[in-house]
């Protein structure tokens, strides 16, 4: 029998300093980490992911895809995207702000700026306490 592997999180940001950040303290905290700068990419790496940090605010362009908002959305509610767990990391800090997010799905509603490790302690409890 093979042990199970760390707890797989999908960072999703479009800042590569947000990023960074957030991935530097997941590593340190036994987590695995993948990373993704647009909604269209989130899409394409979400599969497997245990738990997804997701900024609200992410740009709609041409190729980027959907904002932050519609990601949530869809990582919730098309079971081919295997059903992540979902923190939302971000700027959008009005109340409304947070009950938009909340109604559409965010298991955990965080603003920046951030303590990171009120951010690592909430995907912790996601990901079913694993690494660490």
């Amino acid at each position: 029998m093979t042990e199970p592997g760390p707890p797989r999180v999908l960072v999703v940001d479009d800042s590569d300093v947000v990023r960074s950040l957030i991935r530097i303290n997941l590593e340190l905290e036994g987590f695995e980490v993948l990373e993704a700068d647009s909604g269209a990419r989130c899409l394409e790496l979400v599969p497997g992911a245990d738990v997804v940090t997701l900024d609200l605010l992410l740009p709609v362009l041409p190729g980027a895809g959907p904002g932050g908002l519609d990601v949530l959305r869809r990582l919730k509610r098309d079971p081919a995207l295997g059903g992540p767990r979902v923190v939302v990391v971000t700027a959008a800090a009005l109340p409304e702000d947070r009950r938009r997010g909340e109604s559409a799905g965010a298991d955990a509603y965080i603003t920046k700026p951030f303590e990171p490790g009120d951010l690592v302690d909430a995907v912790r409890a996601l990901s079913g306490g694993g690494a660490r």
